[in-house]
């Protein structure tokens, strides 16, 4: 019987391996992958973008789980604002013509607009209800179908039961679909993302 490693809290110091981890994840995502149409420098868009969340999350806005180094889930506690007032939400980032944004901004002008498209996309639709948010999971492609999955899920799946909360997502690729599922997530709406692949919000009520 093939032993699955128990997932751990991920820390700021694991930043690389987060970003490394869901980038090579979401490689052949079909929204990333229409987002970022050029495989010859997908990859590394990707780890700047994961690169960017981790920073995010850390040290208070988030729980991220990583199981065996090689699957990790990123997660917003119900207490996460994701509709703030216009007067506490987060400064705009320098403008894109600053000189200093133009010489580090690694994006073409066509992906910023799609990852715009696809930001705005997700905030619309996000729900007000309380909720944990699963962000992201993702397992690297040469280890998925070995259980880092469920393992990476289910320490907040877990909090989910115990605490009596809901728990959200937006799918971003049908071939996931069925690990959500055996999870306790049903599909509900769609998400239209511009001229690119749609979303499906999928939801698990808590299994008491």
């Amino acid at each position: 019987m093939r032993l699955v490693p128990a997932a751990r809290l991920a820390t700021l110091d694991d930043r690389a391996l987060l970003a490394r981890v869901a980038a090579s994840a979401f490689y052949d995502d079909p929204v990333m992958s229409w987002v970022f149409q050029d495989p010859a420098d997908r990859l590394a868009k990707l780890e700047d973008i994961f690169g960017g969340l981790v920073d995010d999350f850390f040290p208070d806005r988030g729980v991220v789980q990583v199981a065996d180094d090689a699957s990790v889930a990123f997660w917003r506690d119900p207490d996460f604002d994701h509709h703030p007032h216009p007067s506490e939400a987060t400064p705009d980032p320098a403008p894109a013509e600053a000189p200093a944004a133009q010489a580090t901004n690694p994006y073409t002008d066509e992906e910023l607009e799609r990852l715009v498209v696809l930001g705005v996309a997700m905030e619309v639709s996000h729900p007000h209800e309380v909720h944990w948010y699963l962000n992201v999971v993702g397992t690297v492609p040469d280890r998925q179908g070995r259980g880092l999955g469920a393992a990476v899920l289910q320490p907040v799946l877990e909090r989910c039961d115990a605490e009596g909360h809901r728990a959200y997502l937006e799918s971003t690729n049908p071939r996931n679909r069925s690990l959500y599922r055996r999870h306790g997530f049903v599909e509900a709406d769609e998400i239209p993302v511009g001229d690119g692949p749609p979303m499906v919000q999928m939801w698990r009520d808590p299994r008491i």
